[in-house]
């Protein structure tokens, strides 16, 4: 089970995304858990589905940070909650 870094100096943002294709990245605070922002994104993914309701839609928190140049990210599903990380 991957539990979120709370620790780390990070950034952190929305990500949207169009049939799987990344459009929109906006940054949002590193302060506090990436679970703070669901509700925000959770509205943002229903004002986006209801103008362009025929498209598949979807929309994650992200954030990334360094150590010893290996990049890491995790990424929460803001509909199912399901957190993941990668390390680069």
């Amino acid at each position: 089970m991957v539990t979120e870094n709370l620790a780390a100096k990070k950034s952190r943002y929305i990500s949207v995304k169009l049939n799987g294709t990344e459009t929109y990245v906006e940054d949002i605070s590193s302060d506090g858990s990436m679970r703070d922002y669901l509700k925000m994104c959770r509205d943002r993914l229903s004002f986006i589905r209801e103008a362009m309701p025929k498209a598949e839609w979807a929309i994650k928190i992200e954030q990334q940070w360094k150590v010893k140049g290996i990049t890491y990210f995790q990424m929460l599903d803001a509909e199912t909650e399901e957190l993941l990380e990668e390390v680069i």
